[in-house]
């Protein structure tokens, strides 16, 4: 369920140095692999006994749709330690219904609720509204994309002009791999500047400077950008 859901760039670009990404581990490496190292410091590992008892500062949640003790237990070690957590979010139509249906609010405005927002980054957010949006934005939350993982599984295309416009750092996520098989950062944007384009029903919805911006790492220079500017374009 949770196998590889993001890739985030700590490098230039993620296939040029994938093993320095940002990404989860799957429930199978729980365990040895969950405990902090100097080898998968960049890991984000499933919240789990083994990620509580390796004392874990990055977490992922496939989901937010958890039994009561589970989301008390969540919300009382990331609060304590400060955890980063990276959460799908707003991904699913029926998961997002489910979440509205328990608590009468969507995923973000939950997280808000549980005072966790601010220490989160959104992965997917497919069906983020524009009050998400704003409070993310205020917040300063990130959204993490996933092109061609959620419009492969039938879930459709994140916001990302409303994001954007909103304020709100988007950046672009590789997912599963599952209809990427080399996790290409440039492949994800070159889908992503089509199928936003025909959900904005405009061409160049989003300009190929800020799919650029979206693969690129916090503090990439002017030459960097331009470099994978033109990756995108050459694809």
């Amino acid at each position: 369920m949770c196998c590889d859901a993001f890739a985030l760039i700590s490098g230039e670009r993620a296939e040029a140095n994938l093993a320095d990404c940002e990404r989860t581990l799957s429930c199978a490496d729980c365990g040895e692999a969950a405990r902090i190292t100097p080898e998968n410091r960049n890991m984000f590992v499933p919240f789990c006994k083994e990620a509580i008892s390796s004392g874990a500062t990055k977490l992922y949640l496939p989901t937010l749709d958890l039994p009561n003790k589970t989301f008390d237990l969540l919300i009382e070690y990331a609060l304590d330690t400060g955890a980063e957590l990276a959460a799908r979010c707003g991904s699913d139509l029926t998961e997002t219904g489910i979440i509205d249906s328990r608590f009468g609010k969507s995923p973000v405005m939950l997280l808000h609720e549980f005072g966790l927002l601010s220490q989160t980054r959104v992965i997917g957010g497919v069906y983020l509204d524009k009050d998400d949006l704003a409070l993310m934005a205020q917040e300063g939350v990130s959204l993490t994309v996933l092109p061609s993982t959620d419009a492969g599984e039938g879930n459709g295309i994140a916001p990302v002009c409303a994001a954007l416009n909103a304020g709100v750092k988007t950046r672009i996520g590789t997912g599963s791999g599952a209809f990427n098989f080399k996790r290409s950062i440039i492949f994800e944007a070159v889908f992503l500047r089509i199928a936003v384009s025909a959900q904005m029903n405009k061409r160049e919805a989003v300009s190929t400077r800020e799919l650029a911006k979206m693969c690129s790492c916090a503090h990439a220079n002017d030459e960097s950008i331009k470099r994978i500017e033109r990756e995108i374009t050459d694809y």
